[in-house]
């Protein structure tokens, strides 16, 4: 079951945020969002992502080894925040 289906499914008192807690790594590295995006039916492309972050729109971020990268409680709180629904905002 996709995290789309899984969300879908439960969508009655289950945020997307909480649906999507348990398939997230603890970091994920922006360079890899596409891969992240194909397997867990994130929204926004890489380059949206790189957008939000230069108009300090999106998830806090840090710079490790000159690549950037999101830490799963910071990702998860501005999907909250953002009021995600499906991955389809």
């Amino acid at each position: 079951m996709s995290i789309t289906q899984e969300f879908n499914a439960n969508v009655a008192g289950v945020s997307l945020a909480d649906s999507l807690e348990p398939h997230l790594p603890p970091v994920l590295w922006r360079h890899k969002w596409n891969e992240y995006r194909a397997q867990l039916e994130l929204p926004f492309t890489r380059g949206h992502m790189q957008n939000l972050d230069s108009q300090k729109r999106g998830p806090k971020s840090a710079l490790l080894g000159g690549k950037i990268f999101y830490r799963k409680n910071d990702l998860l709180e501005w999907i909250a925040k953002e009021g995600w629904n499906n991955g389809c905002n």
